[in-house]
């Protein structure tokens, strides 16, 4: 039963790589969803799919076998993709085993330098580590490892340490969150009575009590990093599977390709779970503790409306975190408006600069010496961009992560609520399975043929384009958001208040909105704040392949071609030429776009950090005051405190007038 239910999850696998293979063809001819041409297109590659032999990939005119062909480049990537993920791991174990007794202090630095480390775009530290060894080589000769590659030679540590970076961070805080709630269980207690060492505990039980755990949460990290892997292939110059995907851009082989992909996490993970693991399912979690809220007493929950609505986001701006990252983003975004509505000319462009003298000292492009941030090759001014370029990528990227959140919920009702067991199964299995497809190359299959100017010009409007930009990444998620927001629903469905409210008679709309809402508010926050860090680096991932929100403007001179351009202002457009700019050492082409990002993704870690400050609060879960507010109402009422204590008890000056009446009634 179990084999053939691992048969039919590959088949349906298969099935949806098919279905993606074929939908460029959606846009054939100029048209926009053109239907008939998919169909046909479609029933072509199924039709292939039958036949071996016509499986080619076309490489400089000639037809290859598509398996063979590829092999080579896919091999090497998955030794660096494995390579990469397998240190992050290692290196993420030790971390977490390094700073599990450290005081909390200690903890929350390593934390906030982590945080920093993850938000750094794997472009910016993928050219930062490239910049790093080429300045030591300059300064000292000796080159530390290999920062590129040249024609078909192969190179490995530098693209292995830099894939394993973001990974290990994310690995780290899970296995240290894991590890901390296992420390709090009762073996534990009892093995630390027993006179077992800190070590002992951690390697013979610990970490086997916390394996499955780390294993079912692994999948989003492996997912993470696979849309990473077509960046660090592209910046190091490697000739991997991702590079023949973009250059052999048929269905074909763009099947063949996912499905080279797809098939080693899917037999990895799907094997694991339905033939190792004994039920074949996901541990469920516990139910969480929220003190009152989880013992019956579901009347204290605070019913949502308007007042109580506006004094929860109050509690928020008491935060320092959340505050900070909010009027970042916020100030950022006022600034670009208030910027686009004053400025003339909105992009100031500098072709020659001249000196007090009239000599010219510099020609387009500009460096940062002559002109602030500099200029690009057509002499445009990079901070003007940046800052008229802001409003679009935050409001998009806000307006995606609103569309993924707020749809995903609405299908999370029905699926948690009325779907059976037997329907909802298999609907987790397929669901599962897009954890295998790296999301940035589905993104650019899916976009390339609406976003790239074709020649002789766009056929649809920059409005159509955005539109159908913002669809795209929004539905291609909201699977995985409709099986969050429903699995979120089932757990909380198990809470004791739950239970008595339908005893009660409480109907399905009346359990979601009065009770299950106030406990899903603040994960419906921080997902929205993943899910806005996640925009913006498919924003960033395209923008390397030259596919710029709105629209890529392409010239196709034969004799004077133009770089491409973006059709809006987006930061995403200043970050296409990077590898070049990085060879010629314009470096100020992508590095303050890149920089722009970062403080963005800091921003909204610092508004999710937030979120779980206020919500641990509002639980009981952490005792540690986290709002300058309360911190600040503490300090007054200890200063409060401390004056009447000092005016009720008796100073010295009372003792010493005490001592006088006590010596003159001596002498009487």
């Amino acid at each position: 039963m179990r084999l053939l239910t691992f048969i039919g999850n590959f088949i349906l696998g298969v099935a949806g790589i098919m279905l993606i293979s074929a939908a460029p063809a959606l846009f054939k001819n100029g048209q926009f969803f053109n239907i008939s041409a998919y169909t046909e297109g479609l029933a072509k590659l199924v039709g292939t799919a039958f036949h071996p032999e016509d499986w080619l990939y076309v490489y400089k005119g000639s037809h290859e076998p598509l398996f063979q062909f590829l092999w080579d480049p896919y091999s090497y990537s998955m030794t660096l993709f494995l390579g990469g993920v397998v240190l992050a791991l290692v290196m993420a174990f030790l971390l977490a085993l390094g700073t599990l007794f450290l005081p909390k202090w200690a903890k929350s630095v390593v934390t906030k330098l982590l945080n920093i480390l993850e938000a750094l775009p794997d472009l910016l530290l993928a050219v930062m580590i490239q910049m790093l060894i080429v300045y030591m080589y300059k300064q000292t000769d000796i080159l530390v490892m290999q920062v590129a590659t040249v024609g078909q030679e192969k190179i490995y540590w530098l693209p292995i340490v830099t894939l394993a970076i973001v990974p290990m961070v994310s690995f780290y805080k899970l296995i240290l969150l894991l590890l901390e709630e296992e420390m709090t269980k009762p073996y534990v207690s009892l093995a630390r009575s027993k006179g077992l060492e800190a070590l002992t505990i951690i390697n013979v039980h610990m970490l086997r009590n916390i394996m499955k755990n780390i294993f079912y949460h692994s999948k989003v990290i492996v997912w993470a990093a696979l849309s990473s892997l077509l960046v660090i292939e592209y910046i190091f110059n490697i000739n991997g599977i991702t590079t023949y995907f973009i250059d052999g851009f048929t269905p074909i082989a763009t099947a063949g390709i996912l499905l080279m992909i797809f098939t080693p996490f899917f037999v990895i993970y799907q094997g694991i779970e339905l033939f190792l693991f004994k039920e074949g399912k996901m541990p469920q979690a516990q139910p969480v503790k929220m003190n009152r809220f989880a013992e019956g007493t579901f009347w204290r929950v605070r019913k949502p409306g308007l007042r109580t609505a506006f004094k929860d986001s109050f509690a928020y701006f008491k935060n320092v975190p959340f505050l900070c990252g909010f009027f970042l983003i916020g100030g950022l975004l006022v600034w670009s408006i208030v910027y686009t509505f004053t400025a003339e000319p909105l992009i100031d462009q500098y072709f020659q600069i001249y000196n007090d003298e009239g000599e010219l000292v510099s020609s387009a492009p500009h460096s940062p010496a002559y002109l602030f941030l500099g200029t690009s090759e057509l002499g445009f001014s990079i901070f003007d961009q940046l800052v008229v370029g802001a409003k679009y990528t935050i409001i998009f990227a806000l307006l995606i992560a609103l569309l993924r959140v707020f749809f995903g919920f609405l299908l999370a009702i029905p699926y948690a609520f009325f779907l059976p067991e037997k329907v909802r199964g298999p609907i987790d299995k397929i669901v599962d399975s897009m954890h295998f497809l790296p999301l940035t190359i589905i993104a650019f299959l899916l976009l390339y043929p609406v976003l790239w100017m074709p020649q002789g010009g766009f056929t649809t409007s920059q409005s159509e384009r955005i539109v159908y930009q913002i669809l795209v990444l929004a539905i291609l998620v909201l699977p995985l958001m409709m099986t969050l927001f429903g699995n979120e629903m089932r757990l909380l469905m198990r809470q004791e208040f739950v239970a008595s409210t339908k005893v009660l008679g409480g109907s399905s709309l009346h359990l979601l909105r009065r009770h299950l809402l106030p406990h899903l508010r603040a994960r419906i926050g921080i997902v929205f704040g993943q899910q806005f860090i996640q925009t913006l680096l498919i924003f960033i991932h395209l923008g390397l392949f030259n596919l710029y929100f709105g629209g890529t403007k392409v010239s196709y001179d034969p004799d004077f071609p133009d770089p491409p351009q973006s059709t809006t202002y987006e930061w995403s457009g200043l970050i296409g030429a990077s590898k070049n700019s990085l060879m010629t050492g314009r470096w100020w082409y992508i590095i303050p776009a890149l920089v722009g990002f970062m403080l963005l993704i800091l921003a909204m870690q610092m508004i999710i950090k937030g979120i779980k400050d206020v919500q641990q609060v509002r639980v009981g879960v952490s005792t540690e005051r986290s709002h300058w507010w309360s911190r600040l109402k503490a300090w007054r009422s200890k200063q409060e405190k401390q004056k009447e204590a000092v005016t009720e008890s008796p100073g010295v000056h009372d003792f010493e007038r005490l001592d006088r009446r006590r010596t003159h009634n001596s002498y009487l």
